[in-house]
């Protein structure tokens, strides 16, 4: 009787030894994936402040092309107001890449004082957003990969049912296809 007790209890404290280590494992990759997006927010507010200043400087160049920017500027707030729905948020994230492509190409825009050196800005920037979606992305799969190996998986859906498996961000149909490019927004 005595043996018996130590060895089932011997066999609980492995068995949550290791629903603890899945559970620790599940977290750490949760964290990760919470960090990677808001490594993409931290890089999204940096273009949201270039953007603002590059509106301001056409502002004050040429009004006439400050129509084309209030489609951008209205984007960006909108994805501001999405930040609870992932999907939206990363839907309306990449429509606002695929519209400053066809404003960068402007003529108007070229000669004014001051756009080159945003341009640049924003180019890098749009450069540390595709990287922090890789990561991102990165950081999803292990996470998902976790989710579904066995016996891991198996246990944290069991056990853990507030780990869901995550999505990716990625580009929805019509940014797969090449864009004619128009101005008449």
């Amino acid at each position: 009787m005595g043996q018996t007790f130590v060895f089932l209890l011997a066999i609980l404290g492995l068995l949550g030894y290791f629903v603890s280590k899945i559970y620790n494992q599940i977290n750490r990759l949760n964290s990760r994936v919470e960090r990677n997006f808001s490594g993409i927010d931290t890089q999204l507010s940096r273009r949201r402040a270039v953007i603002k200043k590059l509106v301001s400087s056409v502002d004050g160049e040429q009004k006439s092309i400050i129509s084309q920017f209030e489609p951008l500027t209205n984007l960006v707030e909108k994805a501001n107001l999405q930040r609870g729905n992932q999907q939206a948020f990363l839907d309306t994230e990449n429509q606002i890449s695929r519209m400053w492509n066809q404003i960068l190409n402007l003529p108007q825009l070229q000669n004014i004082r001051g756009f080159q050196d945003l341009n640049k800005q924003i180019a890098e920037i749009e450069e540390e957003i595709a990287a922090a979606r890789r990561t991102y992305n990165d950081s999803v799969e292990r996470f998902n990969t976790y989710l579904v190996s066995f016996p891991t998986g198996f246990i944290a859906q069991l056990l853990f049912k507030q780990f869901q498996q995550k999505a990716y961000f990625q580009a929805t149909a019509d940014e797969r296809q090449d864009s004619d490019i128009n101005f008449n927004f």
